[in-house]
């Protein structure tokens, strides 16, 4: 260090507080600063943190435009697996690492779309409105609103994605569904089968799933993978539950399939936009749950994410590489700052 303080700003968070962190940061003699920038413009950002030496970042956007201002950062982190809010050719072109928070939320995130698709195959947000309005006559309540569903036993489910989270998918999958078909180029077909699940192709798991669940992160591959096209081909009747990013879904795309009848229902933890605006038509199918981006959440995973941040940022004061690099080449780079730590 060069004699000034090493500075850690927060852009925006997702905790209730920062308390914790701010007494840790004090015991370590980091300047901790913290803002409230989600929604906030490139400059907005910059002025908040162009001193920073490490950037903490929840949903604000880091652009090009705003690492281009960060001229003291030498590390950048991700709060959480996803970082599609953060341009990382940018920063490896201005030599800075970036890093993520991976797996904090793995089951978190798989029990998530597991209830999604559970309570969209037995039909559980008609039920509750049926059961609210009794007919009074019969058995007070009509059923035929409801009826016919298949149950879970006879049902194929599909996963896209079989990383951590869509491996914990999996194993509850199992236990209640006919079978798992499974589309993931990172495994083999023996991986996949070691699991316990079916290796398909992408077609071959449009086509054939009852319930599809979508388990990958939003890459130039993935972003707007469900559109017309691949709803169209899509099982007549399926779910679709998304639990990773709305990126991934064209929504007015799905909004059609839905409204068509050509899907059965879906299951959204992340839309596009986010939040959707009110009364969008999304909100007015009775066949689909939208719940708010909190696949990720539960006490103990945002316990163990904390305290893995203060870790990266107090290595990073030590001169010492974070848990999970995003951008480690740019360790070899001329236009590294790290080595100016």
């Amino acid at each position: 260090m060069d004699g000034n303080p090493f500075v850690c700003v927060t852009t925006d968070a997702v905790e209730p507080d920062l308390n914790w962190e701010q007494e840790h940061y004090a015991e370590a003699g980091v300047d901790y600063r913290i803002h409230t920038l989600r929604q906030a413009s490139p400059q907005a950002i910059i002025k908040a943190a162009s001193m920073a030496h490490v950037l903490v970042v929840d949903q604000a956007k880091i652009t090009s435009e705003v690492i281009q201002g960060l001229t003291q950062c030498r590390l950048i982190i991700r709060h959480g697996d996803g970082f599609d809010n953060l341009d990382v050719e940018a920063a490896r072109r201005h030599g800075i690492l970036c890093a993520n928070e991976p797996g904090f939320w793995s089951k978190e995130a798989a029990e998530q779309a597991f209830a999604l698709g559970m309570a969209l195959a037995l039909r559980l947000p008609l039920q509750e409105k049926v059961a609210r309005r009794p007919t009074g006559t019969g058995s007070g309540w009509n059923l035929q609103h409801i009826m016919p569903y298949s149950g879970l036993a006879s049902q194929t489910v599909g996963l896209l994605g079989c990383g951590k989270i869509g491996q914990h998918a999996l194993s509850l999958y199992k236990a209640v569904a006919h079978r798992v078909l499974v589309h993931d180029p990172g495994l083999t077909p023996g991986e996949i089968q070691a699991l316990g699940a079916t290796p398909v192709s992408f077609d071959q798991l449009l086509i054939q799933s009852d319930i599809l669940s979508i388990h990958v992160p939003a890459t130039q591959g993935t972003i707007g993978l469900f559109n017309a096209q691949t709803l169209g081909h899509m099982k007549k009747g399926a779910i679709l539950i998304n639990t990773a990013r709305g990126s991934i879904v064209d929504t007015e795309a799905l909004v059609h399939a839905l409204e068509s009848g050509h899907l059965g229902g879906a299951g959204l933890d992340s839309t596009l936009p986010e939040p959707l605006p009110e009364n969008h038509r999304l909100f007015h199918c009775s066949n689909v749950i939208i719940t708010p981006h909190m696949a990720w959440y539960s006490e103990d995973a945002l316990a163990r994410i904390r305290k893995q941040i203060v870790t990266d940022v107090l290595a990073c004061k030590r001169g010492e590489l974070p848990a999970h690099p995003l951008n480690p080449d740019v360790l070899e780079t001329p236009q590294s700052r790290w080595k100016k730590a």
